[in-house]
Parts: structure tokens; sequence; C-alpha cells
């Protein structure tokens, strides 16, 4: 349910936005209205308790979507605490503007909680594209927001939708003290050309490519047991978003040429849930196509669910989704680590993550920001693309 609100003009510092374009208030449904600009103090009490009562509620839809019980247990009142000792001496940066994608729905949700976490008041601009996820979270806060115990969150606090226009997003960018812009390098360039007011600041997470290393004869070692955990896992980080989320693996790396059966098996099963979709094998497909047209000796191998590529100019395929991957074969670790990678996120499938982790941060040539085990890819953290996002979102204070 939305309802379209008129900019309304005030005199008063709180309510200081002129008239302008309507948009679509989603969460809270009511308007510029009552709409407070002033920060509360980084991790006040009030917020503390809504975060907490936030977190209780979407554990208890758990159940029926586990994307808003895995937000609300990330959210538990002892990871908040610990975050909160970790940015003592730190305050608040007033509004921030959240331009956020469509392509992983609840993005949304953890910038915004960001913010709200470091006092920030919040405007964040959802894309138009309905999802079952984010309208279930959308009706959690509406319900939360009509009690009188949060007021004070939900007055700092829109969610809005508006079509691609240059004037209200010029609008809201005039009145932020922070932009944060989620998006395809597309959108970054066009939000960018919007200027800021001179005391703000400005955060861009642009596309991003992830990957997956596998070590192939630790793979052959698994018993039946671990073989199905890690697959479950692995689908997990492969096939949820359409590979379309920047931690989504679209590049798998072998640690020694793998046994072909073993190849065809791991694979095969890791796509199992694309491989019954005739849209999905349409966009295999067109997306081969067109990576080919892109680089004459690519060489494609397909399997049930997945399309191979091995690239012969570039390791970033142009074209993703649906199952299209590139794949490279390295004999030993020193050879993958010569390869100029630039990745959000690695998925490590094989033993002793946290030594690949030391040994990738003295590769000078490799940009990895973070390692994942099978199963965590998607998995949002504190830090983003190597950005602490509380930082980002708040100032340090001199004593």
């Amino acid at each position: 349910m939305q309802r379209h609100f008129p900019v309304i003009r005030s005199d008063t510092e709180d309510a200081m936005w002129q008239a302008g374009p309507k948009v679509a208030f989603v969460a809270p449904v009511r308007g510029w209205q009552g709409f407070v600009t002033r920060p509360l103090p980084s991790f006040a009490p009030v917020i503390g308790d809504f975060v907490a009562a936030f977190s209780a509620r979407l554990q208890q839809e758990g159940r029926e979507n586990p994307d808003l019980a895995a937000f609300g247990f990330w959210l538990r009142p002892r990871q908040i605490e610990v975050q909160r000792k970790r940015m003592a001496g730190r305050a608040p940066l007033g509004m921030v503007f959240h331009l956020v994608p469509s392509n992983v729905p609840t993005v949304a949700f953890y910038s915004w909680i960001m913010a709200l976490l470091m006092g920030n008041p919040s405007v964040v601009r959802l894309s138009s594209r309905i999802d079952p996820a984010q309208e279930a979270m959308l009706t959690i806060l509406n319900e939360l927001f009509s009690l009188p115990e949060w007021q004070e969150i939900a007055s700092r606090t829109r969610f809005i939708r508006f079509d691609h226009d240059e004037r209200v997003t010029a609008w809201l960018s005039a009145r932020c003290r922070l932009r944060i812009i989620w998006g395809g390098d597309e959108t970054i360039g066009r939000v960018r050309a919007i200027p800021l007011s001179p005391r703000a600041q400005e955060i861009v997470f642009p596309d991003r490519r992830s990957m997956a290393v596998f070590d192939s004869l630790w793979l052959a070692s698994l018993d039946a047991a671990a073989w199905r955990q890690v697959v479950v896992a692995l689908q997990q980080d492969f096939t949820r978003f359409n590979q379309q989320a920047c931690a989504s693996p679209t590049t798998i790396c072998w640690l020694g040429t793998p046994d072909s059966a073993l190849r065809r098996r791991l694979l095969e099963a890791v796509f199992a849930p694309f491989a019954d979709s005739p849209a999905l094998m349409m966009e295999r497909l067109i997306n081969s196509q067109q990576n080919a047209a892109n680089d004459d000796g690519i060489q494609l191998d397909s399997f049930t669910g997945v399309a191979l590529l091995t690239p012969t100019t570039s390791l970033r395929l142009a074209q993703i989704g649906g199952g299209t991957v590139a794949e490279f074969i390295a004999d030993n670790l020193d050879e993958l680590l010569l390869q100029p990678w630039d990745m959000q996120t690695c998925v490590w499938v094989g033993e002793h993550p946290h030594q690949f982790n030391g040994v990738l941060y003295e590769a000078s040539r490799c940009r990895v920001d973070r390692v994942a085990v099978p199963g965590q890819a998607l998995a949002f953290g504190w830090f983003w693309d190597g950005h602490d996002l509380l930082q980002i979102c708040s100032r340090h204070v001199s004593c």
C-alpha cells in the first residue's frame, strides 16, 4: 500500500524541505510531514531497543522467509553490542540518502541499518521492481513504525520509490550529508553527475565480480556426507539472485586439473536449481554467444544447468547469469595468484581458508576484498568491498 505526498515547505530546521515532485512513500506511509533530519546519538538506547525488536520480529518470520531470518539473526543484540563498543567515540553525519539496486533487494535494509545504528536519519530509494522478501520486510517495518515507542525511529526513516528522475535525485542529494550508491557502473556515473552539497560525502559500490577456488584433491577426498554439505552450501553461493549479486561467484578456479567425472558431478549438482528452467537455458545460450562475440578463441563446455567458458583475452565475462561462468585451471596456488584478479569475494572450497587468506594478501597482482567459506558468499558483513560501513556512516569526534 502506497500513498503519494508532495513535499511540504516549512521554516523549521527539521522540515526544511521545499516543494518538489511526488514520490511514493512505502515505509512509513506518511509523506515528508514529520520527517526529522536531526540525528540521534550513535547507538542511542532507543536505536538498540528498536533493532532488538526488529531482530526478534524478523526471526519469527524465519519459517516463511529465510532471508528475513538471516537478517534478524545478523542483528541480534550481542552482535550490535560488539559494534557499539568498536564505534565508541564516533558521531552521526546527518541525513543519509541511499540508492539501492533491484538485483539484491535486501541490500536496502542492510544499508539503512548501518546509517541508523550511527544515529543518522535516512531516505532510501527502492527499485520499482516488487520483490516478495522486500515487501515482507517493509510490512514488518510498518507494523513497528505504527507503535508509539518507535516514533523516534519512524520519524527519521523514509523508504520511497520514484521513477528514474534526476530532479528528484538532485533534490534529495542537495539535502543529504552522505549519499550511498549501490548499483551498476552506468547508474553510478549518472548519479555522480548530480552535485552534492559542499558538506556532503559519497560512497559508491559499483559492479564487482566474485570467484570460487576449488581444491581438486580436497574435493576428491570427501565422503558422501561432506560432499552433500558442500554442494548445498555452494548452491546458496552460486544460484541465489541468478548470479547477479556482486558476491555471487561467476568465475571458477580449479587448483589442480580435476577428474572429468568429479568436475561434471560437482557442477551439475551445484547448478541443479537452474537445470529445469527453459528461461535460464535460453539465457545461458545467449550469454555464451555474446561472450564468444567478444573473444574469438573462447572455449565452451556445457553441462546440465551450467555453461563453462574458458576465455583467452579476459578472465571477466561480459555477460553472466543463468549459470554462465568462466573457468580457469591452475597447477598450484602460486600460478593462481599470478593472475590479475579483481574480485569482491572469493569462496575457498578446500582446507585451511585462513592460510589462503594470508597468502592472498601478499599477492601484489590480486585484489580480493574478502574470503568466504562455502555457503557464506552472500552473507552481509560490517565491512563490504573493503570499506567499514559503520565508519563511513559516522565521523570521529576529537576530545
